[in-house]
């Protein structure tokens, strides 16, 4: 199922994706990396997130297309700003449901676990993902679907079966057009 040939092209997608987000980020903000060490940056942190722990662990795709759309649904329709850790890895569940880059992303995840005393996990796929090849990769809009389900479920299963105190929910994500921009919707997945 998962072929050298696939870890490979994943491995250069990725490589490529972080070099393109370096050098666009730099460039929408104006500045070049070497301008931003030598400058000291402080924000106000919420006196909540004083404390050592948080309820919940996020889990998403790095694309940055939902990036900001996964923090406001977290944030304001989850109601948990200030209280989740956000790990964030290309493909996000293709990875875990991968046997051979899963044990890598559960010592990441014990981290989180046992040091904030997560109370659940939440994990966002999305449609059109590189890590599966993207859509056209599917066939149809119903097999893409269906494997991202299948693999979300496989994904919570295999939480539990390490972590059977927590609760872990599953939501898809895709771009839906309206009027002349996009939006992005979430789907629960029971």
């Amino acid at each position: 199922m998962y072929t050298t040939k696939k870890k490979y092209i994943f491995v250069v997608f990725t490589a490529q994706l972080l070099l393109i987000t370096t050098i666009w980020g730099c460039s929408y903000n104006k500045t070049s990396p070497d301008i931003l060490y030598d400058q000291q940056i402080a924000t106000p942190l919420n006196p909540q997130t004083y404390r050592s722990d948080c309820d919940t662990l996020l889990i998403t795709c790095i694309d940055y297309r939902y990036a900001v759309a996964n923090q406001e649904f977290i944030n304001e329709t989850l109601g948990l700003k200030d209280n989740y850790d956000h790990i964030s890895i290309p493909g996000s569940i293709y990875n875990l449901v991968n046997p051979e880059t899963q044990g890598l992303l559960f010592s990441k995840f014990e981290l989180s676990v046992r040091l904030h005393l997560i109370k659940r996990i939440v994990i966002i796929s999305h449609i059109d993902c590189g890590a599966y090849g993207g859509s056209a990769s599917f066939g149809s809009e119903i097999a893409e679907r269906e494997t991202l389900i299948t693999d979300l479920t496989n994904a919570r299963r295999l939480l539990i079966e390490k972590y059977p105190t927590l609760e872990v929910n599953l939501y898809i994500e895709s771009l839906a057009k309206e009027g002349d921009g996009l939006k992005v919707n979430f789907e629960k997945i029971p």
